[in-house]
């Protein structure tokens, strides 16, 4: 049961503070429905990603490089993308730049919380020491790219010109997809650069939120 606790409450606790924090709260019901729409992704990344790894290793190339770059970064986040631009977008209830943020960190958080199970439980065997490290790197890790997406899109829903609105859009794909390869590919190599990106991202995020959510501005 502690185990159990100390794989799921980090994701919980992120998605409590950032819900708390809007002062222009969202429906609990679309709070609910966009987490669980993360456990769902969980399931084709798992797929995508062994298949696509399985095809990196027998062209002997170097798993940090294949899992960062190759797999796990564009894979995630475009399906985080994918789910942005199809469900949450058509949310009526998305009318505020800082609603981006909370409804992406409510899907980022939801597919956090089903990996560490996965982490912890299958591919560990049940770790205490797997559970507390993902617990300050992972799993904030992708909150952060999910505050990072829904920012960027929220920057795109605010844009007059067209240009402007092309560049955003693809910069909210982007620059999660960069920021994750990066991250994962530090974890491997050089986990104290992970953890720095981390708190950059978590600083950056922080900083717009606040800006953000100490004004009301329509989308």
């Amino acid at each position: 049961m502690i185990l159990l606790s100390l794989t799921i409450a980090p994701s919980l606790i992120i998605l409590f503070y950032v819900t708390q924090s809007d002062r222009f709260p969202e429906p609990t019901e679309k709070i609910i429905k966009t987490f669980l729409w993360g456990l769902a992704i969980i399931i084709p990344a798992g797929i995508a990603n062994d298949l696509l790894i399985s095809n990196w290793n027998l062209l002997k190339i170097d798993i940090a490089i294949s899992h960062s770059f190759l797999s796990a970064g564009p894979i995630e986040e475009g399906l985080k993308f994918l789910i942005l631009i199809t469900v949450i977008e058509k949310y009526k209830d998305y009318d505020h730049p800082v609603d981006g943020i909370v409804y992406c960190v409510c899907l980022s958080q939801g597919f956090a919380t089903l990996e560490n199970i996965y982490y912890v439980y299958s591919l560990y065997g049940a770790s205490y020491e797997v559970a507390l490290l993902r617990a300050v790197s992972a799993v904030p890790a992708h909150a952060m790219f999910g505050a990072v997406m829904g920012i960027f899109y929220s920057y795109y829903l605010l844009a007059k010109k067209k240009q402007d609105k092309n560049n955003f859009f693809i910069l909210s794909i982007i620059i999660p997809i960069i920021l994750h390869s990066f991250y994962n590919y530090f974890m491997h190599k050089a986990p104290i650069l992970g953890f720095v990106l981390i708190i950059v991202g978590i600083y950056y995020s922080y900083k717009q939120f606040q800006k953000w959510n100490r004004k009301k501005i329509k989308i």
